[in-house]
């Protein structure tokens, strides 16, 4: 998860490494670093969680804290895209990096989502489903890969944004005051996808 996940069990390692890397999230390469933790969680499936990064980021940096969430929406929007493009054409290769609990996880998420690609990837950013196994999906299944980042534009810029202004505004207690939310906005996110594979396709 590359997921919200997260912010409901909070991993302290993460935010331990988040505190580690205060030094180049506080240089001029910051930015960098934020995008490349952000790519990363997105493409691949590795323990880096973009969360507390950013928070760590902004409150280091308050003056960018706009900049810090473009950066890692549209960076975690090309690592979504590099996930759908390894599977459309590699997914046999991907499949074979991931535990027997991920393929099996992978399988039920494309039979639930396969008439669905923007809900796969609104609900793949937002909510605890693992947002690069929603995208190795998407990719497996070929779906309309414009719809499909369309759905994580909407989904990573709310969670970003939601997360930035946290921080902007209460510091490092931003995570915290998420994982009180998270899942009420989960719970909304589903019902809204549900509501739209319902009545509109």
């Amino acid at each position: 998860m590359s997921s919200v996940v997260s912010l409901e069990q909070p991993d302290e390692d993460l935010k331990d490494a988040a505190k580690r890397s205060e030094g180049l999230l506080r240089s001029k390469y910051g930015l960098w670093f934020l995008g490349i933790v952000s790519l990363a969680e997105a493409m691949l499936l590795v323990p880096i969680i973009t969360d507390p990064f950013l928070v760590a980021y902004i409150v280091l940096n308050r003056s960018k804290a706009v900049l810090a969430v473009v950066v890692t929406t549209i960076t975690s929007i090309m690592g979504g895209l590099g996930a759908y493009v390894l599977a459309a054409y590699f997914i046999d290769v991907a499949l074979g990096f991931l535990s027997p609990e991920s393929v099996s996880e992978f399988h039920a998420i494309a039979v639930r989502f396969e008439d669905s690609t923007f809900a796969l990837g609104l609900i793949g950013a937002i909510t605890p489903v693992p947002f690069t196994l929603a995208a190795l999906v998407a990719g497996t299944i070929k779906g309309n890969l414009l719809l499909f980042l369309f759905g994580v534009l909407l989904g990573r810029s709310f969670r970003y944004g939601v997360a930035g202004y946290l921080a902007y505004k209460f510091g490092d207690r931003a995570l915290n005051i998420a994982r009180g939310n998270i899942k009420i906005i989960t719970i909304v996110t589903l019902i809204l996808v549900s509501v739209y594979i319902w009545y509109i396709l």
